[in-house]
């Protein structure tokens, strides 16, 4: 059974899994860190870009940026260990100069990509996905559209 630890770092597609098949992490706990954001102003700005590209609004759906997603996930990668916080920091600065995608265009495979800026890429898109699928965002709009109502309200 997966902590709440693990299914956040699950959500940021950074899990990996030891022999017996059990998500392994390598990070302590960091919740009672005083830093509340990880990106700075221009950082967060390229990875609004990213969201916006990878996880667009869709027929009355709202997109990444609508449901808060890079925000959220700056707030949570602010709580992250130091190995994710280094995957998405030098994969945005990539994103940021080149604004290449091409890497998200090879087939999925279950194994993680070799390359770093294609693994930030992967682990981007799934996790911007995941936030814009969990949000009060998307649960509002699939409510006027006959949607179930449910919604995970906030740990507070």
């Amino acid at each position: 059974m997966l902590d709440r630890r693990q299914a956040l770092y699950a959500l940021l597609g950074l899990t990996s899994f030891d022999a017996a098949g059990q998500i392994t992490l390598s990070a302590p706990d960091l919740v009672a860190s005083a830093r509340t954001r990880f990106f700075s102003a221009a950082e967060l700005s390229s990875f609004r870009t990213l969201a916006e590209t990878l996880v667009p609004a869709f027929q009355g759906r709202p997109g990444a940026l609508e449901a808060g997603a890079p925000e959220f996930l700056d707030f949570l990668l602010s709580q992250s260990p130091a190995d994710a916080q280094r995957i998405y920091r030098t994969g945005l600065a990539q994103y940021a100069k080149t604004k290449d995608l091409q890497p998200l265009s090879q087939p999925w495979t279950p194994e993680e990509p070799t390359d770093p800026y294609a693994r930030f890429l992967r682990a981007a898109k799934s996790a911007l996905y995941q936030a814009t699928l969990n949000s009060r965002a998307w649960v509002d709009a699939a409510n006027g559209r006959g949607g179930s109502g449910l919604y995970w309200l906030p740990v507070e």
